[in-house]
């Protein structure tokens, strides 16, 4: 795959992705995807987009939507199943099975990424550099502060505290505002 071709493409993916997951995954599918475990990845994170929010819009759905959720699961299982260990595959396949109620693998994804740490994330192909692997991270804390929300509070408060120091370092979130997201 041409790198200059490769390197636009993926910025008019993440140009779009936020408020148009078509046209971004349009951008995507340009491209040689098909054993490209990032740009299934990246195919995936669209389709779980649409399945959660309604067309167009960040307003979210008051069902899920079947048919893109199966979408965006069958594109992360493939993109799993060439690279098992890259942190946004896991944070992707964490949200995915999240979603399904498949707890443990989800926390195990939200888990992995953790002992991953920064400095190992921001190394990782196609890495966006170490400020998004702290994101990473912490989001990662915060999706199990949720997840273990009912069944261990303690592990949840804990999670939780960790996710809050982390923004007051000023860390950066995709959970804004915050408020809206705490159970």
């Amino acid at each position: 795959m041409e790198k200059d071709r490769f390197d636009l493409m993926m910025a008019k993916y993440r140009a779009l992705v936020a408020f148009d997951s078509v046209k971004a995954r349009a951008r995507i599918m340009q491209l040689d995807y098909g054993n490209n475990f990032y740009l299934l990845q990246c195919i995936a994170q669209t389709y779980l987009d649409e399945s959660l929010f309604e067309d167009g819009s960040n307003k979210m759905r008051k069902e899920i939507n079947l048919r893109k959720w199966r979408m965006a699961e069958k594109y992360i299982i493939r993109a799993f199943s060439i690279e098992d260990d890259n942190a946004e595959t896991l944070y992707t396949m964490g949200k995915i099975r999240k979603l399904s109620s498949q707890t443990d693998i989800a926390i195990y994804c939200f888990k992995r990424i953790i002992k991953l740490g920064v400095n190992a994330i921001a190394r990782q192909e196609y890495s966006r550099g170490k400020a998004f692997a702290k994101e990473l991270v912490n989001d990662a804390k915060f999706e199990l502060y949720r997840l273990y929300f009912e069944t261990d509070p303690k592990k949840s408060a804990k999670y939780l505290e960790e996710f809050e120091a982390n923004l007051k370092k000023g860390v950066g979130t995709i959970f804004q505002p915050l408020c809206k997201f705490l159970i």
